[in-house]
């Protein structure tokens, strides 16, 4: 197997490898995928396997699993683990991933295996390092071992099989998860102040993720660029998950000479060089601007806020377009807890819509990816523990495929999903909004030029979510008479109201409006003796609910058995034609039962859902739309 593995290397260099002769000081390539709404995984115990938490956080029609509405993850490939089961371990699951139609993802690289790591401590630090040995070596040896780079630089070597196995299913290439990582010593500290990390490079005992000098994080940055951009030009290289634009000052006012930072001939670029995209991390309930304005708006708006910051580090070395190119922004953690624990933010309330209010900022500030921490909580909501209740399903660890149970905070998040994918914000549009200081949020646009509307009333008082306006939308919004109105909970409790564009109620909880136009009226011809409509009796006996509906993709039809039985699902349209055959005779069990029906094949209109459950038969309504 290893010399297959070389010989394949052998085959790939010879006849597509080149090293590169720019960097990012004179090209960023462009980004032009749409928002996507990302999870960090987790581990919760031996039961759930990643790929049955990329099934909750994607949806698994094959296993009628409806998911969180995640579009892209955040996984990592330590070098140690690859080391360990082999580099191609994660093939499977990656492949798998983008069977669920998981794209574009972010996977931070770190963890040497323990023949590979620096031992050396530095600087007067007690600890060895966390960093790979050897990273001064060339990176490249023109193909004396059978790769491209030099194998004895281990860094370099990881990167390069890496990157030239799981090439297809990455976008973005993180170096290092929160190297700066310092325990709010001293990175938070501004200019000025002793032991700041503008003045000062910050010590390698300083962060201890790294337990290196600051020169040796850009020598990460330098040997990742070059080697992942010889293999694949348009990924992306990105800093990993950084909290402290002091750091980021550190990266780009220092080279990778292991000396002193300083520019030579040999270290002729500084860390702004060997970057594509600033990754960051930011968690409102420990920001100053959140402490005493604990609500949703406060932290969607801190959760943003960095980007700021950091750009002003970044313009201070030329990356704002008149020197070098500007940088690309991802978040790749953020949430707030689903508890109010000590003088934390937190709550049900605030942490649902602060999702849906942060993806909406996220858009709005033109930060590409987000990626909420994490798919599940790892404790009972009786923990004292804010870390642990800041996922999209309630607690993994007391669960297992597929018994999980979405928070408030998953369905929020599904909600937005699925409703804003293949939206684009509108900036242009929001800002015919004429939106006030009582009221935020934003105009989304999809390919068709259909619109949808995402509003609420400014939540601004300490530990509160109450908020409420009155809002019209302006003449020069060019926006229709009537419109249809989804609330944050849309995707587990499927309801549209109609309403005027004028005198709209708003609360702290966003809502979706959408024109008129986008949902078509049912259309009134009777289908052909298709059974009964399911009455309030039976509906509460088996529970029996189809949503989202309306619905332009597919629908997930929910209902709950008493005992074993057979179950056929059908799709009819007007004239009593049966479309899609979901199901026939199928032996279940008692409990709740789910299953996705898909409408893709479906043209824009009314049609019925036919269950026979024993000898029962229900029919509910389906409305189609684009």
């Amino acid at each position: 197997m290893k010399n297959l593995f070389l010989i394949t290397f052998v085959l790939i260099f010879h006849q597509s490898f080149s090293q590169i002769n720019f960097n990012a000081n004179t090209t960023v390539p462009s980004y032009n995928g749409d928002f996507l709404y990302g999870s960090n995984l987790g581990w919760y115990g031996g039961n759930w396997k990643d790929e049955n938490l990329a099934e909750i956080a994607a949806g698994n029609p094959a296993k009628n699993v409806s998911g969180a509405g995640v579009k892209t993850l955040r996984p990592t490939l330590p070098e140690h683990f690859l080391e360990t089961w082999g580099y191609n371990i994660r093939i499977g699951a990656f492949s798998f991933y983008n069977s669920l139609g998981i794209k574009d993802n972010t996977v931070f690289l770190e963890g040497p295996s323990a023949a590979h790591r620096d031992y050396n401590k530095y600087d007067g630090c007690n600890y060895p390092t966390n960093i790979f040995a050897h990273l001064y070596d060339p990176i490249w040896d023109g193909g004396a071992n059978g790769t491209p780079v030099n194998d004895n630089n281990y860094y370099a070597l990881y990167v390069y099989k890496t990157v030239m196995l799981y090439k297809n299913y990455v976008k973005f290439w993180e170096i290092w998860n929160e190297p700066d990582y310092d325990g709010g010593a001293n990175g938070w500290k501004p200019s000025g102040v002793a032991g700041n990390w503008f003045d000062k490079n910050p010590s390698p005992c300083e962060m201890p993720n790294l337990y290196a000098p600051v020169f040796y994080y850009n020598r990460m940055l330098r040997i990742s660029y070059e080697v992942i951009k010889s293999i694949d030009p348009t990924a992306f290289v990105t800093t990993g998950g950084l909290g402290y634009p002091g750091f980021l000052d550190a990266v780009l006012r220092n080279t990778d000479n292991p000396v002193d930072g300083s520019v030579n001939s040999t270290y002729p670029n500084k860390g702004g060089a060997f970057f594509d995209v600033l990754s960051y991390h930011e968690y409102p309930m420990y920001s100053s601007s959140v402490k005493n304005n604990r609500n949703s708006d406060a932290a969607a708006n801190d959760v943003v806020g960095p980007k700021s910051a950091f750009q002003n580090v970044l313009s201070k070395y030329g990356y704002n377009g008149s020197t070098y190119p500007n940088k690309l922004w991802i978040c790749t953690e953020s949430n707030v807890p689903r508890k109010a624990i000590g003088e934390f933010i937190g709550g049900e309330e605030v942490q649902k819509n602060f999702l849906i209010k942060a993806l909406v900022q996220f858009q709005k500030n033109d930060i590409k990816q987000f990626y909420v921490f994490t798919i599940g909580e790892g404790a009972d909501i009786s923990t004292n523990n804010p870390n642990g209740l800041m996922g999209l399903y309630q607690n993994l660890n007391i669960k297992s495929p597929f018994t999980q149970v979405l928070t408030s905070g998953g369905i929020a998040y599904k909600t937005t999903s699925d409703i804003l994918s293949g939206y684009k914000y509108d900036d242009a549009k929001t800002k015919s909004l004429s939106l006030n200081t009582d009221v935020d949020g934003g105009a989304f646009k999809n390919n068709s030029g259909k619109y949808v509307y995402v509003l609420w009333a400014i939540t601004k008082t300490d530990k509160s979510e109450n908020a409420s306006a009155i809002y019209s939308f302006p003449a020069a919004a060019n926006v229709l008479s009537q419109l249809n109105r989804r609330e944050w909970n849309y995707s587990s409790s499927p309801s549209t109201s109609q309403l005027s564009s004028k005198n709209i109620s708003l609360t702290g909880s966003p809502s979706f409006f959408f024109d008129g136009s986008v949902t078509p009226d049912p259309i009134p011809n009777p289908v052909p003796n298709p059974g009964p409509l399911a009455t309030e009796d039976d509906n509460e006996i088996i529970k029996f609910k189809l949503f989202p509906n309306p619905s332009s993709k597919k629908v997930v039809a929910s209902y709950e058995l008493t005992k074993n039985e057979e179950v056929s699902i059908e799709v009819i349209d007007t004239k009593g034609k049966i479309v899609n055959k979901v199901i026939e005779n199928s032996k279940q069990f008692p409990g709740v039962q789910t299953i996705e029906i898909s409408l893709n094949h479906l043209k824009e209109g009314l049609y019925f859902c036919k269950f026979i459950i024993g000898d029962k038969i229900f029919t509910k309504k389906i409305i189609k739309i684009d």
